[in-house]
């Protein structure tokens, strides 16, 4: 016998047996269902009011469960965790006699079966290990590159291999306007993305580089680029989210590619992954050369050539700006960069604003967007 709850599209299904065995260990006492009735629905939750016998007493208890149809930043299973942790939390250190207490947060396995989850102190992942022996991480060949100054045929190889990872990923589609909109609204606000990079550097009034009035104008262009973009779900692809070549894309010796640490979200927009590699190149010929040219050059070019020739996906140069604004901030950051010199970093902070300042990018411009004041 199971117990099926109805929220909005999704119907969960609890095994009648299984969720007494779990309120029998939450009380300390044997629990029985006596019925579940949904009581209401929102945009955010839906409510269901549990009757059960415990021990010799009837009680009865809420379970509310997050929609993640709706949108609101609640469309994955790991965001309506994270809703239904903090919940849980404020409720029960709300001042006394102000709030019903939260018994607990509890989660559905694939098996059916139910695990408590509301004592939860930290959550940890456990997967396996990658040999750093057997692979290594790509940004190992870009420094080989660049001490030696010219492409030879593995560079072009791994290249080639890149651009048919990413793209063969792209092309797994879904239509999901709220995704697409949360994928661009988080590439403004998230905490790893645009504003919380920002937030993330040092005072920058102690910095030579850049200044508290330039950042303000790269987050107000960066939200004039979201209401831009937005709206253009028929984009939304599955992504890896954060596609860089420091530990996140290995190779073994073989040539064989693992691409770990996917992050973020599951479908948003291409170029994030597109920016997230190639600013690479556009950064280590600035960071070992102080400027743009080959053969980073010649690998973009590489990349962009076999990418775009599979994907077809001419629109990307019109949303590219403000993921390669992102990307440029990251690299430019003091703290994860600490080495590169202020001419350097001046020069990445230009091509960041100056991507900003136009329509569409092109390639065939990166040293005028790197070398330009803007």
């Amino acid at each position: 016998m199971s117990l099926k709850l109805e929220v909005g599209p999704t119907i969960l299904k609890l095994k009648t047996k299984n969720m007494e065995n779990y309120l029998t260990s939450l009380f300390n006492k044997p629990v029985k269902i006596i019925s579940i009735k949904k009581l209401g629905e929102g945009f955010h939750n839906a409510v269901f009011s549990i009757l059960i016998k415990k021990g010799k007493k009837d009680a009865e208890f809420i379970i509310r469960v997050v929609r993640g149809d709706t949108g609101w930043g609640h469309d994955y299973v790991s965001d309506r965790a994270s809703t239904l942790l903090l919940q849980h939390r404020l409720l029960n250190i709300a001042p006394k006699h102000t709030a019903r207490r939260s018994l607990d947060v509890f989660a559905i396995l694939k098996n059916g079966e139910i695990v408590s989850l509301g004592n939860s102190i930290e959550f940890l992942n456990l997967a396996e290990k990658v040999s750093l022996k057997k692979w290594r991480p790509y940004s190992e060949d870009l420094f080989e590159i660049a001490k030696r100054g010219f492409l030879n045929e593995k560079d072009i190889k791994r290249c080639c291999i890149i651009a048919d990872y990413i793209s063969n990923l792209h092309s797994v589609k879904i239509k999901n306007e709220n995704l697409y909109k949360r994928h661009i609204r988080d590439l403004i606000g998230h905490g790893e993305m645009i504003m919380g990079v920002i937030d993330t550097y040092p005072n920058p009034e102690e910095l030579n580089f850049t200044s508290k009035e330039e950042l303000m104008k790269i987050e107000v262009k960066a939200v004039e680029w979201r209401n831009r973009i937005k709206y253009l779900s028929h984009r939304l692809s599955r992504i890896h989210g954060d596609f860089h070549p420091f530990g996140n894309i290995l190779f073994n010796k073989n040539d064989k590619m693992l691409a770990i640490d996917q992050s973020r979200e599951e479908y948003g927009e291409p170029a994030d992954d597109v920016t997230s590699l190639t600013i690479n190149y556009i950064f280590f010929s600035v960071w070992h050369y102080g400027e743009y040219k080959k053969p980073f050059s010649d690998l973009l070019e590489i990349f962009f050539e076999r990418y775009f020739k599979k994907t077809k996906d001419e629109e990307m140069f019109k949303v590219m700006a403000p993921f390669y604004a992102f990307r440029g901030l990251v690299v430019a950051h003091p703290l994860y960069y600490p080495d590169l010199n202020s001419f350097k970093r001046r020069k990445i902070l230009n091509f960041v604003v100056n991507v900003l300042n136009i329509d569409e990018f092109d390639p065939s411009k990166i040293t005028s967007y790197l070398e330009k004041a803007p």
